[in-house]
C-alpha cells in the first residue's frame, strides 16, 4: 500500500487551490489487472452556526475515491451529547459548495488495489464514539480517528500529527467564546 504524504495537502480551501500531492511509489500496487486505486482522505471543517465560534466548528471526514470528487463518502458525528452516533453519507456534492464550509486539509492518499477496498472506511466507523464525556464534539471524535488509523498503520504518525495540527489551527481562527 502506498502512502502520499499529507504535508502538501494543507491547502486554503475555499478557493479549492489545494495544493496537488504526489503519489509514492510502492512496488505491488497493481491490482490483478494493472490498475491501481486510490483513497484520499480528508478532514472537512464548516463554520460554526448561526454563530461561529471555535465550539461550534463543525468536523467531518471525507473519503475521495480515485481522485474524482464525486465519488466520495461523508463520514461524520451526528446527535448530541449522550446520543452521538457515526453517520455515512455516499457521494455528496464537493465540500466547497455545502454551506458554511470553510477549510478541507488533506490527511494522506492509500494507495488499494481494488476501488472495493473498504479498510480505511471500516477502520473509521470502528472508532470509538464516547458518549460518556460531556464535552467530547465532532471534533474530538476526528482526533480519536486519526490516532485509530496510525495505530492501524493506514496513515503515518506525521500526516496524523500535521493533520490533526492543522484542523486545530483552522478551528482557532474563529473567535473563542
Amino acid at each position: 500500500m502506498g502512502i502520499v504524504s499529507s504535508t502538501a495537502g494543507h491547502g486554503e480551501g475555499v478557493d479549492g487551490k489545494d495544493k496537488v500531492q504526489q503519489t509514492q511509489p510502492d512496488s505491488n500496487q497493481d491490482g490483478p489487472n494493472g490498475a491501481s486505486h486510490s483513497q484520499t482522505l480528508w478532514i472537512l471543517i464548516f463554520r460554526g452556526f448561526p454563530r461561529d465560534i471555535q465550539s461550534a466548528r463543525v468536523t467531518e471526514l471525507c473519503i475521495v475515491f480515485d481522485d474524482n470528487e464525486s465519488r466520495n463518502l461523508t463520514i461524520r458525528i451526528q446527535g448530541r451529547h449522550p446520543n452521538f452516533s457515526v453517520e455515512e453519507v455516499w457521494n455528496q456534492a464537493p465540500a466547497r459548495t455545502r454551506p458554511h464550509f470553510y477549510r478541507r486539509l488533506a490527511v494522506a492518499t492509500v494507495e488499494t488495489s481494488s476501488e472495493l477496498d473498504m479498510q480505511l472506511r471500516d477502520a473509521i466507523l470502528g472508532t470509538h464514539v464516547n458518549n460518556t464525556e460531556s464535552d467530547w464534539t465532532c471534533q474530538s471524535w476526528v482526533g480519536d480517528v486519526l490516532t485509530t488509523l496510525q495505530d492501524a498503520r493506514l496513515i503515518t504518525v506525521e500526516e496524523g500529527d500535521n493533520a490533526l495540527n492543522g484542523m486545530v489551527n483552522y478551528i482557532a481562527r474563529a473567535p473563542w467564546q
